[in-house]
């Protein structure tokens, strides 16, 4: 009788730190982008394209995140040498040279964003100019 009350103590502990080093095991990982899952569990299919309801690829869609992808990069790049600059870690010179590409690098982005924007709106012109050819030659 003495010990059985350490005995389960020393049990409720145990499974308790079993539990506490085991939780990372069994906690469901971080969601991964539909690109990684794709491209990882799928590799033949990292190449399609899916397509919509009405057939048409999403292509651009998936552009259009890669493209905010690098804006992102960008971004963040530039802020890290300003700090960096500012912090007194890299040279004017690298700052000045790294700050000049991170840029470059932005702007192309953004010019290909905006260029897509672009097509976009024409599509949707044409689209609406045969939706209303349409309902003309319907009344």
């Amino acid at each position: 009788m003495q010990f059985v009350l350490p005995l389960l103590i020393a049990l409720i502990l145990g499974v308790l730190a079993l539990a506490f080093v085991l939780y990372p095991f069994y906690r469901r990982t971080p969601a991964q982008s539909e690109k990684q899952r794709s491209g990882v569990l799928l590799p033949w299919t990292a190449g399609s394209e899916p397509e919509t309801l009405n057939g048409h690829s999403k292509a651009k869609g998936v552009q259009s995140a890669e493209v905010s992808e690098v804006e992102q990069a960008a971004r963040t790049a530039l802020h890290e040498i300003e700090l960096d600059y500012q912090l007194g870690n890299i040279s004017e010179s690298d700052y000045r040279t790294l700050r000049e590409r991170y840029l470059q690098r932005a702007l192309v982005a953004l010019k290909s964003r905006y260029d897509r924007e672009q097509e976009l709106d024409d599509v949707i012109e044409v689209q609406l100019q045969k939706m209303k050819e349409h309902n003309d030659s319907v009344e």
